[in-house]
């Protein structure tokens, strides 16, 4: 009950409405009366779905799709976010909203752990670890991370970049 997860690919249900999701979830998490209907208007309307509740999940664009994903993930009011490279494949504008809902759950105290390869999104974390091979080759805030480098992603690029270098170095020694 403590945890939501909403994974990389879109997990909902393509025939049933936008409505039909966010009810189906409500469901089976046993929200019903006055507070399913408060979470209805407050998950749909901060993700802008609200005009869209007759509108089938399928024929929803990729942006949208992920934040229906996101609303109902959101409706047993997690205290642990857990998302698989939510904002793939989202166009720019969408990202941004996607961004902008998760800085208010954040405000709200949700913690949020985010896998994501787009390291503008790293820049948002309050800490981020760095894994590579299966390695965790670093942990901290993106200051921390970022170093002397001009933004996070040339650090990265270049620690990943020393971390193959090794890896061949010593293919080659043994």
């Amino acid at each position: 009950d403590r945890i939501g997860y909403m994974p990389q690919r879109f997990g909902l249900y393509q025939d049933l409405t936008v409505e039909e999701n966010i009810d189906f979830f409500m469901n089976v998490f046993g929200i019903h009366g006055t507070e399913r209907k408060a979470r209805k208007a407050l998950y749909l309307g901060f993700s802008n779905l609200l005009p869209f509740t007759d509108r089938l999940a399928g024929k929803l664009s990729g942006g949208m799709k992920q934040k229906l994903g996101l609303a109902c993930v959101l409706v047993h009011e997690p205290t642990l976010l857990i998302l698989d490279e939510p904002t793939a494949g989202v166009d720019p504008v969408s990202r941004q909203e996607f961004w902008n809902i998760l800085g208010r759950m954040r405000e709200k105290g949700m913690t949020i752990l985010v896998s994501t390869a787009y390291l503008d999104e790293g820049e948002r974390c309050d800490r981020l670890g760095l894994m590579h091979r299966a390695r965790l080759l670093a942990q901290g805030d993106p200051e921390t991370i970022r170093g002397a480098a001009p933004d996070l992603e040339e650090a990265v690029i270049a620690r990943i970049q020393a971390v193959d270098q090794e890896l061949v170095h010593d293919a080659f020694q043994h």
